[in-house]
């Protein structure tokens, strides 16, 4: 399929003929140029782990820690912090990584993922317990002292039972809450994070060109759902998450915005499919990517809401930059919106890395203005954006997502494939 601009200057036309003519996204080891699988993924380098231990033992002696455990489960936005410390991706149930002070990680697994477990990257040591925590409080046990404890996810990823045990077994521990200044230590991504990303990003461009290539009217979005999977999985990419994007109609006439993983929805002549994509690749770097596709002429509604949506991304973009408050990419992607007779309907993005939401999040205060971190920009963040836009008067939404690098002149688009409406 050949890429060509038709009618507005947000709109892509295209027609059949020749494969894709895709930006091309620059090649990093394990991310070859052609469509080949990655065979056996990439693992992270020994200075990139050598610099996290130095950042772990820093924040352990900043905050006057004995120790610090890292909490984790298989949900995708609850494990990246056990693989940002030991390179292991938790594919099942939960675990930890407990990193004492002055010393290397380790590893700590439910009793019965022994016989399932697999090496990825580091040779991190690796404690089985029947119960996990328990595993947690031995480890805790053999240090010379253990007055203060950190945790990393208490609030949101650690079980409750487990914490009774930890503070039952160890009554005399204090247990410390360092869940923020983990995040911000990771937010700064170093150059091998960075290609980390674009290995992700460059994974799903290619499952992009191949939607493009089989969609058409009476396919469904299972259909669809299905070939990017099997494309993503055979280039190398993991833990996915794909949904379809929809305005569904309400009794009074107006929409509200919905997602759902692909379903039985059979696509049709002037139908719209907007869908986001997300993914980890080799490295365990995520990346978001949503666009809109329609089948035949879009109308002048979707074409006003994915262009407000579009220039919003933009605006935001240009206010990426090193010492820039989240506050203010937020406000100056409203603004974008907002002239096109629309607003943002959730809010608008947040950090990314190893974890699908990082801190900090961008918009944080439409939903929840408590828990708000007002945070400035660092020069190598990673930020999503994903504004869910919808029609002041309710009478359609657009959705779009892009991952942009912090850099001293502006967000730096991960992806280039355009922000425009594709039309087949």
């Amino acid at each position: 399929m050949d890429v060509s601009v038709s009618g507005p200057d947000d709109v892509r036309a295209l027609t059949s003929g020749g494969a894709s003519t895709l930006p091309a996204v620059a090649p990093v080891p394990s991310a070859p140029r052609s469509a080949q699988p990655i065979v056996g993924g990439g693992a992270l380098s020994p200075a990139e782990q050598s610099r996290r231990h130095d950042l772990l033992q820093g924040l352990i002696a900043d905050r006057d820690l004995d120790g610090l455990i890292v909490v984790a489960n298989d949900y995708r936005g609850h494990k990246g912090t056990l693989r940002w410390v030991t390179d292991y991706n938790l594919a099942h149930r939960h675990g930890f990584a407990f990193v004492p002070r002055g010393r290397e990680p380790e590893l700590i697994l439910p009793q019965n993922m022994q016989q399932g477990f697999s090496s990825q990257g580091w040779e991190t040591p690796v404690r089985y317990a029947r119960r996990a925590v328990q595993g947690v409080v031995n480890a805790i046990g053999e240090l010379p002292g253990h007055e203060r404890i950190g945790i990393v996810g208490l609030g949101e990823i650690m079980r409750v039972a487990d914490a009774e045990l930890l503070k039952r077994s160890l009554p005399a521990t204090q247990f410390v809450d360092v869940t923020m200044d983990f995040e911000q230590l990771r937010a700064q991504k170093s150059a091998e994070e960075l290609a980390g990303v674009r290995e992700s990003t460059y994974i799903v461009e290619r499952c992009f060109a191949r939607l493009l290539e089989i969609a058409r009217p009476g396919i469904t979005e299972r259909e669809i759902g299905a070939e990017m999977y099997r494309t993503m999985y055979l280039l190398g990419g993991e833990d996915p998450l794909f949904l379809s994007m929809s305005g569904v109609r309400q009794a009074d006439g107006t929409v509200a915005p919905a997602w759902n993983p692909p379903r039985d929805r059979v696509l049709h002549v002037g139908d719209q499919f907007v869908f986001s994509f997300e993914l980890i690749g080799p490295l365990g770097y995520w990346m978001e990517f949503a666009r809109a596709v329609v089948f035949g002429t879009p109308t002048d509604d979707q074409v006003r809401l994915n262009r407000a949506a579009a220039e919003g991304m933009r605006a935001a973009a240009e206010r990426m930059v090193p010492g820039a408050t989240p506050a203010a990419v937020q406000r100056g992607l409203l603004d974008a919106v907002e002239r096109h007779d629309a607003g943002s309907a959730y809010w608008s993005g947040h950090g990314l890395g190893q974890d699908v939401l990082e801190e900090p999040w961008i918009g944080r205060e439409v939903v929840d203005a408590d828990d708000a971190v007002d945070w400035t920009l660092s020069e190598r963040m990673v930020l999503a954006m994903h504004p869910m836009v919808l029609d002041r008067d309710r009478r359609g939404i657009a959705y779009l997502s892009n991952s942009y690098i912090v850099t001293p002149d502006g967000g730096q688009a991960v992806s280039q494939i355009p922000l425009d409406i594709h039309v087949l």
